[in-house]
């Protein structure tokens, strides 16, 4: 049973599509810059290929995506992984959407479509702009073990290790002149 606390705006298809879309882009991420095939897709997310096959095509129209030219069954990213976000995950399910219901609606918009879609732009806009903070190279982070890297030992022994100094070349080859009194 789905409850719309398990649901992306209480949209249990744009939840679907989002969380489908996102394990694609994050296979890729972990896989980049090596291109990554329907087969390594379909075992990775449990998907038939007519769906990756539908929902890689959206994201190559989104730019994120491009199909490998040796390999047609290969798709590889646009971009370095650092710069996707779940926001370009959200933008692509949402234009899918959009695509979609511009084939259903053929009724002239009146006051109400109006204020509800200047809403939606707002709402939209909070959401991005959330979104837009988590990268999926973070789960290529987290795939690794979540432990921080080993700290680099400070030269000066007599420095306490417990503490960070950041110190600029320039002064840590700065040696003190003595002045005769």
């Amino acid at each position: 049973m789905v409850t719309v606390e398990d649901c992306i705006l209480g949209n249990s298809a744009l939840h679907d599509r989002f969380f489908a879309t996102t394990e694609i882009l994050a296979r890729l991420v972990s896989s980049a810059p090596r291109a990554v095939s329907l087969a390594q897709l379909e075992a990775a997310t449990g998907r038939p290929e007519k769906e990756l096959v539908r929902l890689c095509a959206a994201l190559s129209r989104d730019g994120l995506l491009r199909q490998d030219a040796q390999a047609q069954d290969k798709w590889t990213l646009t971009c370095d992984p650092s710069l996707v976000t779940l926001e370009d995950v959200f933008r692509c399910v949402m234009s899918e959407q959009q695509t979609r219901s511009r084939k259903t609606a053929d009724r002239t918009p009146n006051d109400v479509d109006l204020l509800v879609m200047q809403a939606m732009i707002a709402i939209n806009q909070s959401v991005f702009k959330q979104l837009r903070q988590f990268s999926l190279d973070r789960l290529k982070i987290s795939a690794a073990g979540m432990f921080p890297s080993p700290r680099r030992a400070l030269r000066d022994p007599g420095l306490e290790d417990g503490y960070d100094f950041a110190i600029s070349g320039r002064e840590a080859s700065f040696s003190p002149v003595q002045v005769p009194a």
